[in-house]
């Protein structure tokens, strides 16, 4: 029998259901693992429904595992044949069984980079040469959604409008992959999908055996459904549609991947005998956070309407702070998390900072560091001082102090253009006149020598901050990068000029630097190759975030074109992106801080739409 002092009467009526198909609308924080593991152990218990009858479908191995574990501990099994597993492993199940697939013929992640950049190499003279050769990781990371979005959606790649190639570049490399892998004998997670659906529909034999044995389907996270799995998942339902889907149309954020949270809001139409259930108590956030974010994700249109509330009344709980510039911000973060941890039992851990993308701010880290907060991210943080342009001013630095490292010197000396041969330059240290001496008759080049020392003699005297924009401006290497048209570089600099602000001395910052990706590692609790239970400020993208929880969340760079991203145009991608941002608003249990830039030197900062969606 159910506790009613443990449920409530949404989560029981979901808990209860027996036959036929049920959509249950979960919102954040609403118990959502706990209404699958009771419904699976009520099934068992007062249905006779045998465990091994009973499927349960997870987006991630680690998902299952939790699912797995709440449901042995609920009943106190170490084991039971209740089958909990990913989309991709039930699928694969099904395909081992057929065609005696292995591991070996699922492609990994290196090998798909490896394979694209082959055929990219190999590239016929009739087909449109890209401007630039793709190598990096992250270009070739959104080439292979497009090809996964493509693939799940069932279009010829024609049809598809890629945001990354031209369009006949895009449908060559497309089907040049596809054959690649055939001839390979090798499949990925698409692959599986697609073969999986295809066998199912054309041996009926097949889906009748799978449909035996799998009689009952609880399938969580349902939003970030793509229209293939559905496929499968609905041939696999089959006649008896023992469906339970549990899931958040406002948490769907996986678009790139093909999820579609239409698949949701018809799934009544395709299945008009369902019942639906809203679980609308949000056990996590206090009400404050969670009326904010009710009136965020309002505004979408494409959406079931919920009347969400939270167990916690307090009205209170968001802060939205604006700052000057991202320096100014990060040093803000740092300073909140020291207050933080004022309070008595309190841990880093209790604490995530969520950015739109991988790539957080570097004043953050550097606040972070400097202040000695330890973090831990999925990657080491990017160094700013590892860039071309950082190299370039730090070199003027130290050559201006100590004038004895001639690597530093081979560096500026014509950045920008000075006209100074290197052949000219001693190899071992050297003062100005001997440089003059081996540059005699040349008087432009002299003169140019002449002014350069004069320039690095007066940097000495300069703090960090004036010393960088002396460099910039009165050395001419600003108009030297904007010569070379690469705006990303400017952009560095801007960081790097905003960095050295935090100190006194540039032999300080020197110093600092000297030790910064040292600090990295010893301050990234993941990079010391430590559990992810270290006492550790959490530093996670939006998209990672979903599913966690913690104390305290903070939003930074909530600004236009970081959220919503600068791609997001339709208007189905600006309500993903809106999705998002209340997905990251909903992580917080007791604190919510959203900070944005106002103004800046470098460029315009305009607060994101979704700060004024907050309010009334």
């Amino acid at each position: 029998m159910l506790n009613p002092i443990n449920t409530n009467e949404a989560q029981a009526r979901a808990i209860a259901h027996g036959e036929g198909p049920m959509l249950v609308l979960a919102g954040p924080g609403s118990g959502k693992t706990f209404v699958i593991t009771q419904r699976i152990k009520r099934l068992i218990e007062a249905h006779g429904v045998r465990p091994e009858d009973i499927l349960v479908i997870t987006f991630t191995k680690a998902a299952a595992e939790e699912m797995r574990h709440r449901f042995f501990k609920l009943t106190e099994e170490k084991s039971h044949p209740v089958h909990f597993g990913t989309f991709h492993s039930i699928f694969f199940q099904i395909l081992r069984h057929t065609y005696k697939f292995t591991a070996d013929n699922i492609i990994r992640e290196p090998d798909k980079y490896r394979l694209l950049t082959q055929i990219f190499s190999e590239l016929p003279s009739d087909i449109a040469q890209p401007e630039q050769p793709f190598e990096d990781t992250e270009t070739l990371q959104r080439i292979l959604c497009e090809i996964s979005a493509v693939k799940n959606s069932g279009l010829e790649p024609e049809a598809h409008e890629s945001e990354t190639l031209p369009q006949q570049l895009f449908a060559y490399i497309f089907r040049q992959y596809k054959q690649q892998m055939n001839r390979q004998r090798r499949i990925d997670f698409d692959d599986m999908q697609l073969l999986c659906r295809d066998l199912l529909r054309e041996r009926p034999e097949t889906l009748r055996m799978w449909q035996e044995r799998f009689r009952y389907i609880l399938i969580d996270e349902f939003q970030d459904i793509c229209p293939l799995q559905y496929e499968v998942v609905r041939l696999l339902a089959g006649p008896r549609e023992n469906l339970f889907i549990v899931g958040d149309d406002d948490q769907s954020i996986y678009g790139f991947r093909g999820a579609r949270p239409e698949i949701m809001l018809n799934f009544q139409k395709d299945y008009p005998k369902a019942q639906q259930v809203v679980l609308n108590v949000n056990y996590r956030s206090r009400q404050g956070i969670t009326a904010a974010a009710g009136r965020l994700i309002a505004h979408n249109k494409v959406r079931f309407e919920k009347d969400v509330r939270a167990h916690n009344p307090a009205a209170d709980g968001v802060k939205v702070y604006d700052f000057s510039s991202k320096r100014q911000q990060g040093e803000n973060i740092a300073a909140l998390i020291r207050q933080y941890m004022e309070r008595e039992g309190a841990r880093y851990e209790d604490i995530a900072i969520l950015y739109r993308t991988n790539t957080p701010s570097v004043y953050t880290v550097d606040a972070l560091i400097r202040a000695g907060i330890p973090f831990t991210m999925k990657e080491k943080p990017k160094n700013i001082y590892d860039s071309a342009v950082a190299m370039d001013v730090l070199a003027y630095l130290r050559y201006a102090l100590d004038g004895d490292n001639v690597e530093d010197f081979y560096r500026l000396m014509n950045r920008p253009v000075r006209y100074i041969r290197r052949s000219t330059v001693p190899v071992r240290p050297f003062e100005e006149r001997e440089l003059l001496r081996n540059n005699a008759g040349n008087d432009s080049v002299l003169q140019r020598i002449s002014q350069l020392f004069s320039q690095l003699r007066f940097i000495r005297g300069l703090a960090p901050y004036a010393a960088v924009n002396y460099i910039r401006r009165g050395m001419g290497y600003e108009a030297y990068l904007k010569e070379r048209g690469n705006a990303q570089e400017l952009e560095r600099l801007n960081e790097l000029q905003e960095c050295a602000k935090a100190f006194d001395t540039t032999r300080a910052w020197l110093e600092h630097i000297g030790n910064y990706d040292k600090m990295l590692q010893e301050a990234s609790a993941e990079e010391r190759g430590k559990a992810v239970s270290e006492d550790a400020v959490r530093i996670v993208t939006m998209h990672a975030s979903k599913g966690l929880e913690w104390q305290v969340v903070i939003l930074p760079d909530v600004n236009e074109s970081v959220v919503p991203h600068k791609r997001a145009a339709t208007e189905r991608e600006l309500e993903e992106e809106r999705r998002m941002f209340y997905v990251a608003m909903t992580r917080a249990r007791d604190q919510l801080f959203i900070f944005y830039i106002q103004e800046e030197k470098a460029g315009n900062f305009l607060p994101s739409r979704y700060i004024g969606e907050l309010s009334v």
